[in-house]
């Protein structure tokens, strides 16, 4: 069970209406749906009744409401205390792409601390729904994101204040056997190793495709929303997909992957590196991390 479904519950809860909820918790519906239902899994309990609009609490979500109130109170209660008790700390917590985490953030704390004397990070990989909810919900410092001028970030994180620290680019790539890649862009209905569609990935890689004047021929066979999967399946020969260039330059030079873009890069699409300011209370180690982005960024 977590914090958030309680949450999740509450809000529900008092407005009566999931896509309301929902909104109020900075969540997609089904997203909050999904929370909902894994709550009452938990609880092996129904504790919403559907059957009405506005729904309404059944018996059983009568009695766990003022239990979950205590508890959400019990938690940011002692979050608040720890938060004070650690302020002089010199942790310094990051949401992050998976990809991020392997291709990027070693080389980012490099670059800030060339002296190597850098504080303490707490590196949370996960997808970029993920990332958007630890950055909203005030669980981290910062959150680093691919950004694209064409892609919305989210409505809830445009607030906040974000640096472009570095570049990359997303380049179809294909295994090598015999010194020659295994796909080319060329070929009629390639096998083709994608994103979902809700990933940030996803919907960049897509704009670049649907812009096309000639887009290639592509057969979807296999998705995930993480770039380290699909450049697992890529070196197994699965097919191709379109990864950042930092997460397989290794490959690249190795020559076990090659990018197939032809035409100087005519399937390539730029893409930004962005750090995005969490609101968690600032410590002197979070201040100074942020002088020294503001640096980097200029």
């Amino acid at each position: 069970m977590e914090i958030a479904w309680l949450q999740d519950f509450v809000a529900l809860a008092q407005t009566g209406v999931f896509a309301r909820a929902a909104e109020k918790r900075n969540v997609t519906q089904p997203a909050f749906t999904r929370r909902i239902k894994r709550l009452e899994y938990a609880l092996g309990a129904e504790i919403i009744d559907r059957s009405v609009h506005p729904v309404v609490l059944t018996e059983a979500g009568q009695k766990f409401l003022p239990t979950a109130q205590s508890m959400i109170y019990e938690w940011e209660r002692s979050r608040t205390e720890l938060s004070e008790a650690g302020a002089s700390s010199e942790k310094i917590r990051i949401a992050t792409l998976q990809s991020l985490s392997v291709s990027y953030v070693p080389n980012m704390i490099k670059n800030l601390y060339p002296n190597g004397r850098a504080p303490y990070f707490q590196i949370v990989a996960d997808n970029f729904a993920g990332c958007i909810e630890a950055l909203i919900s005030g669980d981290v410092d910062a959150m680093l994101c691919y950004s694209h001028k064409d892609i919305q970030t989210g409505d809830h994180v445009l607030d906040r204040a974000s640096y472009c620290i570095g570049e990359d680019r997303l380049i179809p790539v294909s295994r090598v056997d015999h010194d020659e890649p295994v796909f080319s862009l060329r070929d009629q209905d390639v096998p083709y190793l994608k994103y979902s569609k809700i990933s940030f990935l996803g919907r960049t890689t897509n704009l670049m495709i649907e812009r096309c004047p000639e887009p290639p021929s592509l057969l979807p066979v296999y998705e995930d929303s993480i770039a380290a999967a699909l450049k697992s399946a890529v070196i197994e020969g699965l097919g191709i997909a379109w990864l950042p260039k930092a997460l397989v330059q290794d490959e690249l030079a190795a020559g076990t992957l090659q990018n197939i873009s032809p035409d100087a890069g005519l399937f390539e699409v730029p893409i930004k590196v962005s750090l995005y300011e969490g609101k968690r209370k600032e410590t002197r180690s979070t201040g100074r991390f942020w002088d020294k982005v503001r640096l980097l960024a200029e």
